[in-house]
């Protein structure tokens, strides 16, 4: 399987962020609070591979953003990927916000010993998707929490903690960190090590359970 040239689509967090690999140069486009993330991601894509210099039919891989994050994004985000892999073979591989967040909170933190890391995405309302990194590796469990009990958690001095949003709530040792072209050329090389153990199935919105229960009984 080639992966010399990956496309990545990141629609899910307030914005539009796309990057091209092209083998080892990465080219990226972002549009912060689109106006219509279909008009604008359109657009967005031909300026990138005018930029990269590269036509669809050479894309071998598509990332693309699973979640969580905005439900409306997420679709849009997948669609796409969907149809470019349908036009071009590419292979597509969903990643969710998490692991890119991450990812981006390590490659600006080198110096920190991260032990513990929280990491949150803004979701509506009043809460907060939350996914806990153990020495490097990911809980399996994906948390649902309100600002309420986001504010009243102990964590302690060496507990760090990342997401999407600004930290008006004032929660203690937080990072600001949305994924940037540092992020995301770290994604690619771990997708890139891992290429053979990936199934290729069909990328589908990574949901966490309770908010979409929740929001059916309201």
């Amino acid at each position: 399987m080639r992966a010399d040239n990956i496309l990545t689509i990141e629609t899910s967090l307030g914005r539009i962020f796309l990057t091209i690999m092209k083998k080892s140069y990465l080219f990226s486009k972002c549009i912060e609070s689109p106006r219509s993330i279909e008009q604008d991601l359109n657009k967005l894509l031909e300026d990138l591979f005018y930029e990269a210099k590269i036509g669809y039919n050479k894309i071998d891989i598509i990332l693309v953003s699973i979640g969580p994050g905005s439900f409306t994004g997420i679709r849009i985000g997948i669609s796409v990927a969907k149809a470019i892999a349908l036009c071009t073979e590419a292979k597509i591989i969903g990643y969710s916000n998490f692991f890119s967040i991450y990812h981006q909170f390590k490659a600006i933190n080198k110096n920190i010993n991260l032990k513990k890391v929280h990491i949150l995405v803004k979701g509506p309302r009043d809460e907060y998707f939350k996914k806990i990194y153990s020495n490097n590796v990911e809980g399996k469990k994906n948390y649902l929490i309100t600002k309420k009990k986001l504010l009243s958690s102990n964590f302690s001095k060496n507990t760090f903690i990342a997401g999407n949003f600004s930290n008006k709530i004032s929660i203690k040792n937080y990072y600001y960190c949305l994924p940037d072209n540092l992020g995301l050329e770290k994604l690619i090389i771990n997708i890139k090590e891992n290429l053979n153990s990936y199934k290729y199935k069909e990328p589908m919105p990574l949901y966490i359970k309770e908010h979409y229960a929740n929001k059916n009984h309201k």
